[in-house]
């Protein structure tokens, strides 16, 4: 209930006002007719309902226009009734400003279609009247002079005089509602933006974890995978060791366990997201894992090696580290695992062959070769691996080494 008084006061406000006046308006003529009209009274209370309704209920209002209207034609017509020109009934404008800025589609051109009427019914019945009382107001007195040499009346001052009355505030409540609704389509469209914006920001995040979260995956697989493959190999090598050599047995298991403690660091560090540079040995660190499982490794390089930065220097690291342990898993043990590193020009290549049984099966990309591409391409690097014969290599190719 407060909210339907509080929605409603404003215009019952404004209603009131137009009452007010009116009732002012008229009661100068009381002492001399012995009190208003009856006629007068109705189209007085019917203009300030039309103005109070004007913004909740346009139509309704322009109705109520017209039924005054009507009222004041009708005791003209049948009752030789002269209305007065009451300046009050200037508040009908409102009521078409209204019609235009917050009617429907249908009220809209009902009052567009209301002004060329108005206008006819000002120039049939109220002309001389309406333009002798307004024209001084609205400072366009040339205009009366104008219609005294058309016939010597001012039916012609009327019709100009009531279209631009009645078109005016019809015009510019039509001008306010598209400016409204232009202001509005403007939020809106400025609303999805934001949404849309922040969506694109959303997906983006989000994208940005899972490619952590695969980053992460590689990492653990890459570390993981190595650095029991590598423990293993000195498992298997350590069954072969002569019991009364037990020197040799203790080497090997302190072998596994720096394997062990190796694997662990690197896992605490990939856990933690770091980039920390392997340094500059990391590669032959590497080399000298595998070779300590019992493994004979064969490496060479050609060019001048430089230092990698830290992006790529993990890569090479974790390229390198998946490349031995699919060769340590896959390879045939008494076979040489040789590895060459290319340096010449501006990148770096790393191949890495070992022999296979002759009737293993054919190559298929796994976790791990995917893995390396994966890398590899976060720098625009390629791999490619070829099976021949008995011999299975894998070549990795870091471009934009040298800065």
């Amino acid at each position: 209930m407060n909210a339907v008084v509080r929605r409603w006061a404003p215009d019952a406000v404004a209603g009131l006002i137009v009452l007010v006046l009116g009732l002012g308006e008229t009661s100068a003529n009381w002492r001399y007719s012995g009190g208003p009209a009856t006629a007068t009274l109705v189209v007085i209370l019917a203009t300030a309902v039309a103005v109070a309704l004007s913004r909740r209920a346009p139509g309704l209002a322009l109705m109520v226009v017209w039924f005054s209207v009507l009222l004041e034609v009708l005791g003209t017509v049948l009752v030789e009734y002269q209305a007065p020109v009451m300046v009050i009934q200037a508040a009908d404008l409102a009521v078409l400003y209204g019609t235009a800025r917050w009617g429907l589609p249908l009220v809209v051109w009902m009052g567009a279609l209301s002004v060329p009427v108005g206008a006819a019914v000002v120039v049939a019945f109220l002309g001389g009247s309406v333009a002798g009382a307004v024209a001084p107001i609205a400072g366009v007195q040339w205009l009366l002079q104008l219609g005294y040499q058309f016939g010597g009346h001012l039916q012609i001052t009327a019709a100009v005089l009531g279209l631009l009355l009645l078109a005016v505030p019809w015009l510019l409540g039509l001008v306010v509602r598209v400016r409204a609704s232009a202001a509005t389509e403007a939020a809106v469209a400025a609303s999805e933006i934001a949404q849309v914006t922040a969506a694109r920001e959303q997906a983006s995040e989000l994208a940005r974890l899972r490619a952590e979260q695969a980053r992460l995956a590689r990492d653990v697989h890459d570390v993981v995978g190595h650095s029991l493959a590598v423990i293993l190999a000195q498992a298997e090598s350590a069954q072969y060791l002569p019991d009364e050599d037990p020197a040799a047995l203790k080497v090997t298991l302190a072998t596994v366990a720096d394997s062990a403690r190796t694997s662990l660091r690197d896992i605490r560090r990939v856990l933690a997201a770091t980039r920390d540079e392997v340094g500059a040995d990391g590669l032959d660190r590497l080399l000298e894992g595998v070779r300590s499982g019992g493994r004979e490794v064969l490496s060479t390089q050609a060019g001048s090696p430089v230092v990698l930065d830290a992006e790529r220097a993990e890569i090479a690291y974790r390229v390198l580290q998946e490349m031995l342990t699919n060769a340590i898993r896959h390879g045939r043990r008494d076979s040489a695992i040789v590895v060459r590193r290319d340096w010449s020009g501006d990148q770096l290549v790393i191949e890495v062959r070992n022999g296979v049984a002759g009737d293993a099966a054919s190559v298929t990309p796994g976790r791990g070769l995917t893995g390396m591409a994966e890398r590899l391409r976060a720098v625009d690097g390629r791999l490619a691996f070829v099976r021949r014969g008995e011999v299975f290599a894998t070549t990795a190719t870091i471009p934009e080494v040298r800065r």
